[in-house]
């Protein structure tokens, strides 16, 4: 029984570890950095989004020899291409999704459509029987609901924890390792080997992930990986107790489940985009602290394998040491939460003060995505720097600069020191680009809290990451204040060209 598991295991690994060092090698994807630039990644600088191949490339080979060596009843059925091409179809979305952003609703859309076609195929939660009891539950229509939720749920969550090198990767390995064994305990021998070959396949890639990482899974690997987990915990459930099946990974994912839910919630009080990304997730506050990136990640390894044992749990003994581990667990969040002074009163507060910052935030939103629009437009680079003084006039900053290089730009409405930290906040950021930018922001105490100030801040950087980003795809020329702006190459551009009035 070892051999097998080995040589599955190493068979993804070899397979995806020797892929992405070849497109590493070949220097493949440098040039295909997404065209939606973020700024609150941990990591400086281009890492190539293609882990998502070398992984897919492992699943590939180990699917083929199933297809290849198993009967028509183990490999050869319509549930089981559905568990592979689904796997392809959400790897390619998120390989499109890098090369160029399709948007939130696109995506969704095309997950959905995914996902019921798994359904489709037999991919489903048809029924649902309570642990500890002989209650089946018929799920009827409810069931393609269902079916749906978990796949998109399953793809989404490993996609948003991928924030930290090697984080997503190490979590993946985790849910596979624990749905190869319960593959293994089921008799599932299609179920096992697929999982075997994405254990090694996601080993190989954290070769070159684990930090500082050389590459990124990306969308593709993660949608893909996210897919893979949902379809064979589903498969698993055939032979067993469904509920159990899907609590096993859904216990593995507890501290990632934790931080998504918590992070749509913060963002939805304060009027941002739900699934915008920000540096207040776990991870971030862990760098924060002074932690490395490596020991950041093993500690949050350390937290999911707990949060593993727990899944294997839910299948031992009929689940009857499940109670133990939640209560050990409450143990331990009560332990941790120790010290910390959290009352009805500063929740309240917090709630309260969130609630106010929301109009500010979407106005922030649309002057980000007007001065976005407006790169397009500019006609130099002095005349855009206008447009960016208006946006942070207009979100309420009294003091701004821009420094690229030697060159400096600024505006100052207030007739005080805006260095007196006793009556002003300040943010700097530098985008680190050839040239290299920074900017520095400056609010009134008496207009903002700390809290409604990081939010602005944070949200006029990315204005500036993303408009500046747009001015050099438009132009093909960095963003500089002595920098002429392209001239127009068709009617439109040119007639948008001839109405730009830069800000005053």
């Amino acid at each position: 029984m070892l051999f097998p598991i080995l040589f599955f295991i190493l068979l993804g690994c070899f397979t995806s570890w020797i892929v992405v060092h070849l497109l590493l090698s070949l220097r493949i994807g440098q040039t295909s950095a997404n065209s939606d630039p973020q700024h609150h990644h941990t990591h400086t600088g281009f890492v190539p989004r293609i882990g998502g191949v070398g992984i897919i490339s492992g699943l590939g080979i180990t699917y083929l020899l199933c297809y290849l060596q198993l009967d028509d009843g183990d490999g050869k059925s319509l549930i089981h291409y559905a568990i592979f091409g689904g796997a392809v179809a959400s790897f390619l979305l998120g390989l499109l999704d890098d090369l160029k952003p399709l948007g939130a609703k696109v995506k969704l859309l095309a997950q959905i459509i995914i996902a019921m076609v798994a359904h489709e195929c037999g991919l489903s939660i048809e029924r649902i029987t309570i642990p500890f009891s002989d209650i089946t539950l018929e799920l009827g229509i409810v069931s393609i609901a269902l079916t749906v939720g978990w796949f998109i749920a399953m793809m989404n969550i490993i996609n948003l924890i991928d924030g930290l090198d090697g984080l997503a990767g190490g979590i993946g390995l985790m849910l596979m390792i624990l749905i190869a064994y319960l593959g293994l305990e089921r008799g599932g021998i299609f179920s096992t080997i697929l999982a075997l070959g994405m254990v090694g396949s996601i080993l190989g890639f954290l070769f070159h992930n684990f930090p500082p990482a050389k590459v990124y899974m990306g969308d593709s690997g993660a949608y893909m990986i996210g897919y893979v987990i949902a379809a064979l915990s589903l498969l698993n459930s055939e032979k067993g107790t469904i509920l159990a099946a899907l609590i096993a990974p859904v216990l593995a994912l507890a501290l990632p489940i934790a931080d998504v839910g918590y992070a749509i919630l913060r963002r939805g009080i304060k009027g941002l985009p739900l699934f915008r990304p920000d540096q207040n997730h776990i991870h971030h506050k862990l760098l924060r602290s002074g932690l490395s990136h490596r020991n950041t990640v093993l500690i949050l390894y350390g937290i999911s394998l707990a949060a593993l044992i727990g899944g294997l749990l839910a299948f031992a003994n009929q689940g009857r040491y499940l109670p133990i581990f939640f209560g050990f667990s409450f143990v331990v969040i009560l332990f941790t939460l120790r010290g910390q002074r959290i009352s009805i009163e500063t929740v309240r507060s917090v709630f309260t003060e969130s609630i106010a910052t929301r109009q500010d935030a979407r106005n922030a939103l649309q002057l980000r995505d007007w001065l976005t629009t407006e790169a397009e437009r500019a006609d130099s680079g002095e005349h855009f720097w206008s447009d960016m003084s208006f946006v942070f006039k207009k979100m309420g900053f009294c003091s701004a600069s821009l420094e690229i290089g030697e060159a400096k730009r600024g505006y100052n409405l207030s007739e005080l020191d805006v260095e007196d930290t006793s009556l002003f906040w300040r943010h700097s950021y530098l985008l680190r680009e050839d040239p290299e930018k920074k900017l520095t922001l400056y609010a009134g105490k008496d207009n903002f809290s700390a809290r409604q100030f990081a939010i602005l801040a944070d949200l006029a950087t990315e204005a500036l990451v993303k408009s500046v980003a747009k001015w050099k795809e438009v132009n093909g020329i960095s963003f500089d204040f002595d920098t002429k702006a392209k001239d127009p190459t068709d009617y439109n551009a040119q007639k948008a060209r001839n109405l730009y009035r830069p800000a005053e």
